[in-house]
């Protein structure tokens, strides 16, 4: 059994929205969390692949490129396929989130839906069971 450290674990944090950005990013640092940030899709494949977070946070909604593209090629790159994904989204047709999870998200996150407290939970759980 490993126990953790101070390292804190790093968080990619994928969103169009500067303000929703901001508010995410907030949270997850008081969480304890090194936030590195993305306001585009290709932004956040990139630094996926360069940075190899601990977790990625996923807005579906991208300018340059639907979130599930993203998501594809996390999956499909063999230095990035374990990274749990947590998409976090406005989007909440059922399809949308079957097609999600079917391409491989962690988990599924409407925005309007979770307390920072819950999205702290559901970080710490994804990381757990990484």
């Amino acid at each position: 059994m490993s126990y953790m450290t101070n390292v804190k674990k790093r968080i990619l944090l994928i969103e169009d929205s500067q303000s929703t950005r901001m508010t995410y990013k907030r949270i997850f640092e008081e969480g304890a969390f090194h936030v590195l940030e993305a306001s585009t899709g290709q932004e956040g494949w990139d630094l996926t692949l360069s940075e190899k977070p601990d977790l990625v946070v996923l807005d579906l909604i991208l300018p340059d490129m639907h979130g599930l593209e993203v998501l594809k090629n996390i999956r499909s790159h063999v230095e990035t396929k374990t990274i749990p994904v947590m998409v976090l989204t406005t989007v909440q047709e059922s399809e949308e989130v079957q097609r999600t999870l079917s391409f491989g998200a962690s988990r599924y996150v409407h925005k309007g839906s979770v307390t920072p407290e819950n999205i702290i939970e559901i970080a710490q759980d994804l990381l757990i069971t990484k």
